[in-house]
């Protein structure tokens, strides 16, 4: 299982550095469309490496981001909850949604939630 986090951290590691060479000032459709793309595939690997680390843990069980960062607020990994709350929100309308306004609210956001990914990611690595 060490060696599957391991591989899962350096993947998460790898898209964070794609995410945030996406996080332009003035980008074309195109980009922020690309940035929200980066910001889906980080999310999904940044909730299932935890999965993996919480694994490790003792915590079973886990089954979706929700139970994920429920329980990584519990021990303490993360511990701006209701950041993660909205990064799920958000992760969920994008894929589900598309539109022009959720679309620019959603890029605006982009820097807060790297810096949770980034934040999460040294936590694991640490």
């Amino acid at each position: 299982m060490t060696d599957y986090l391991d591989s899962k951290l350096t993947a998460f590691e790898q898209a964070l550095k794609t995410f945030k060479e996406a996080l332009l000032d003035n980008p074309s459709e195109l980009e922020r469309d690309g940035a929200i793309q980066r910001f889906e595939y980080c999310f999904d690997l940044a909730w299932k490496t935890l999965k993996r680390h919480l694994e490790k843990r003792g915590f079973l069980d886990l089954n979706s981001p929700r139970s994920v960062f429920t329980a990584a607020f519990t021990d303490g990994i993360v511990e701006n909850e209701d950041t993660w709350s909205t990064i799920i929100l958000r992760r969920n309308a994008s894929v589900h949604t598309y539109n022009q306004k959720l679309a620019e609210t959603l890029f605006s956001e982009l820097p807060v939630y790297y810096d949770a990914m980034y934040l999460l990611l040294q936590r694991l690595k640490g």
